[in-house]
């Protein structure tokens, strides 16, 4: 290869890198809130007390400060669950750092009784170690289904969406349940406007069935922000991928609310509503919703 020819190609990698940078820069432009408010606790013990934290697999002051956090609120109103929306292991889903990057900065609530919950992301599965990690964090599976009194929740493993085994089983558990209220577990997020954007195949292969089973809220990860969709075919979105660190994020057409910051999510539910709320870990909510209860007997 000739020395122009050289000279060309990099030419040309370093504009087409310029220009998605450009690109990114305006298009997730959105830093941290600007307006937060105090965190109160609830005023009385929900049915089901959720602890919701994505991408915590990256050591350092960000995944410290999360698990303090949840500390923190755990000590205000002790959780039921904390629940990890994958990526729990960067960069390659090493299953001998689980003790420093779950069991030890969320060992407070784990230790108090809190049931661990958790799903696969993209890194977990990197080098074939999805099933190890899955069984050192004492799941049933790579996906599974948990019942709290009237709440479902499902986790999903979106490394594989159209495993057949998985599809049978997340539609037969849907359609079975005579749950109140119903929760998803995802890593990749249907719906996004982050830097990596929706995961069209999460959003084609089971956005239909959360619509058809009155699925109330599917939490995902993935996208390292914040994010909180529109309803959408009678279900809520949210993206709570900053568990260890951050990206600028977007909007788009389905964004309700969307923050880059590090963050627990906090979910309530109780007997006529569910709270949804991101609580930095400056101790402040940035967003806080109430998804009302479904029709029912």
């Amino acid at each position: 290869m000739s020395l122009l020819v050289i000279v060309v190609l990099v030419a040309t990698f370093v504009a087409v890198s310029y220009r998605r940078q450009i690109v990114s820069y305006l298009t997730h432009r959105k830093g941290g809130p600007t307006s937060t408010v105090p965190y109160v606790p609830f005023d009385t013990k929900p049915l089901l007390h959720l602890a919701v934290a994505g991408d915590t697999g990256d050591a350092g002051r960000a995944l410290d400060r999360t698990g303090a956090l949840v500390t923190r609120l755990d000590d205000e109103m002790p959780f039921d669950a904390l629940l990890l929306l994958g990526d729990l292991v960067y960069p390659s889903g090493d299953p001998t750092r689980l003790q420093a990057l779950v069991f030890a900065p969320f060992a407070p609530v784990l230790d108090g009784g809190a049931d661990l919950l958790a799903v696969l992301g993209n890194h977990d599965v990197k080098k074939g170690h999805g099933d190890d990690i899955v069984a050192a964090l004492g799941q049933p599976g790579r996906y599974w289904a948990r019942t709290y009194g009237d709440v479902l929740i499902v986790g999903i493993d979106t490394t594989r969406p159209t495993d057949p085994d998985q599809l049978a089983f997340v539609e037969k558990t849907l359609a079975a349940s005579s749950a109140r209220w119903t929760i998803v577990a995802m890593h990749h997020p249907p719906y996004s406007a982050g830097y990596q954007g929706s995961n069209m195949t999460a959003r084609s292969t089971f956005s239909p069935l959360f619509a058809r089973y009155g699925v109330d809220l599917v939490l995902s990860g993935h996208d390292h922000d914040y994010q909180r969709s529109k309803v959408i075919d009678g279900v809520t979105y949210i993206v709570s991928g900053a568990g260890s660190g951050t990206r600028r994020t977007g909007e788009e057409d389905f964004t309700a609310v969307s923050w880059s910051f590090v963050h627990v999510t906090e979910v309530g539910v109780f007997a006529d509503r569910m709270v949804v709320r991101a609580v930095g870990t400056d101790g402040r909510v940035a967003d806080e919703v109430t998804i009302s209860a479904p029709a029912g007997p």
